[in-house]
Order: structure tokens, then sequence, then C-alpha cells
């Protein structure tokens, strides 16, 4: 099954980064869900509590009493976001519709707001996930928290063997192209040759952007076993929904200085890309995103509405 996250779609940064931490995994996966290859997403996200379930169990070795609490909370998040979420999301996708309909000419500033939209339904996402998940932190024993930094610690080393290192050889660079020009493609359909030079072009230099992330989401780590074992030592769900909520908020910034710094350029030029890429669409790519964005919004309020 071959899934696409939205931001990905428009090129655009979300506030979830990949390898912080099952915390993250919660939010990611809910909006992982929605948009994938599958034939139905709806199926996808009717069954996305027993994936995250399943995720986080195997992050952690839950037990009997955690399981139990853990597919409680999930489906309390499910109805909340059935409820909360899915209508906005599915406004969202119909007015972006209108503008394509339009045939206006997208400006980066455009495309910043559209990630702003995106990234403050992710905020809310991350505040009642907190909440969610604050009844099973502070169950977690410090055998969990030591397997937790042991998960850490060997897919670190794997990022480090697969990505950084391979990031600076041209086969990196060439698989990373194909895989940035096959979302654009799951949404547009084929690009064309000018919209995958305009692509080549903005990943020049990714590299040091890919070591960079190896500090950062080490740092996020550490941050989030800092936080459980906070959580273990006072015991109070309360005080745990706070804690993760300001975490959830933290990752929309940098912990690495450098890489906080790039972060504002890359953002813009992401920007730029995408509204390159838009506004050379063909009447083909064009007819295809704005079927693509409808039939989501459709399954949206289906989901929404089902009981």
């Amino acid at each position: 099954m071959k899934a696409l996250h939205l931001t990905q779609a428009f090129k655009l940064n979300s506030i979830s980064r990949p390898g912080v931490g099952f915390l993250t995994l919660f939010i990611a996966l809910i909006m992982l869900l929605f948009l994938t290859g599958c034939s139905s997403v709806k199926l996808a996200y009717s069954s996305s509590p027993a994936l995250i379930q399943y995720q986080l169990d195997s992050y952690l070795d839950l037990n009997d009493a955690q399981e139990a609490t853990l597919k409680e909370q999930l489906q309390k998040f499910k109805a909340w976001h059935e409820q909360n979420a899915l209508p906005v999301y599915a406004q969202t996708l119909k007015a972006w519709r209108v503008e394509l309909k339009t045939g206006k000419q997208f400006t980066v500033d455009d495309i910043l707001q559209k990630q702003a939209v995106l990234e403050e339904a992710l905020m809310a996402m991350g505040a009642q996930a907190a909440v969610r998940l604050a009844p099973l932190l502070v169950t977690l024993t410090p055998e969990q928290r030591r397997r937790l930094s042991q998960e850490f610690a060997e897919k670190n080393a794997k990022y480090q063997e697969e990505q950084v290192k391979v990031a600076v050889t041209p086969k990196g660079q060439e698989e990373r192209l194909e895989e940035v020009i096959d979302r654009y493609e799951d949404w547009l359909g084929d690009l064309t040759l000018t919209q995958k030079q305009m692509t080549k072009t903005w990943l020049d230099n990714r590299g040091r952007m890919v070591a960079l992330w190896a500090q950062e989401r080490m740092a996020r780590q550490e941050a989030l076993l800092d936080l459980i074992q906070e959580s273990q030592d006072h015991g109070s769900a309360e005080r745990a929904a706070q804690a993760l909520q300001a975490y959830f908020v933290s990752l929309s910034n940098y912990r690495v200085a450098d890489i906080q710094k790039l972060s504002v350029e890359r953002r813009v030029q992401l920007a730029q890309l995408t509204a390159s890429i838009l506004n050379s669409m063909t009447p083909a790519q064009r007819r295809m995103l704005e079927a693509k964005l409808t039939d989501y919004a459709n399954d949206f309020i289906e989901l929404a509405s089902a009981k």
C-alpha cells in the first residue's frame, strides 16, 4: 500500500516528523491513513485505531491493561476527530478545488497559507492526542522506557546507514528525486520534463539537510524520553497531558540551531516549488487534481456522518 500524506502532496512541511517517537506517530498515522494509495480511504480510516495500537505495542510491549486503556482512548480520539476535524478537512479541500477551478496563479504566500491551515489542524489533533495518550503515559514502566530508548537507538543507526550516508550519493539523490516525483504524480499524473527539472533543482543540497535531521530527531527523542520519565515520577495524567501538548507544539520548531536557520529558507523554497508546479499544470493535471480533492472531500464528509 503506497501512502501519501496531504502535506507531501502540496510539498509542505508538517509539524510531524518521522522518527521522533510513538507520540508523534499517533498523529502522523491518523493523517497518513486519510490519503493512501489504497482503493478505499474509508477502509484505511476505519482501520487506523487498530494499526496505531499495533505500532505503539511494537514500540512498548504493552500489557493487557495498557492495551485496554489505549484502545478506549483511541476510540474516543477517533470519535472526536470524526465530529470536529473531518468536516473542516472536507471544507478546506473543497475551497482549494474552487481555487483550481478559477484558474488562478498561485503565489508563494498562497502555498504558505495552505501550510498554515494544515499545521493548525495538526495542532488541534496534537492537543486532543495529548489528552488521550496521557492515561497510557503515566502507566509506562521503566522497562518500557528503556525498550523505547533502545528502539530509538536501533532506528537511528538504521537511519544513519540508509539515509544519511546514502543521501549524498548519486543513487540516493536519484531515489529521493523519484520519491518526490511519485508524490506529485499521485495527484497530478505524469509530470512534464520542466516540472521534473524544477523538482530536481529543489532537491540540491539535500545531503546536508538529512545529516542535520539525524541530529534533530535524536534531540526530539531525548526530549520525549525525558517527558516519559517525568510522567512516571509524578503519575498525574493531567500534568502528562499538558506536557504532551507542549511537546507537540515544540515540533513546529527545531532543537538543532543549524536546521532551525535553514528551515525558513527551505520552507519558502518548498512553497516556490509547489507554486511553480501548480502554475505549470497541464489541463489533464488540473482535472486530475480537482477530481482528487473532490473525492477526498466527499470521503471525509461520509466518514464524519457515519454512525
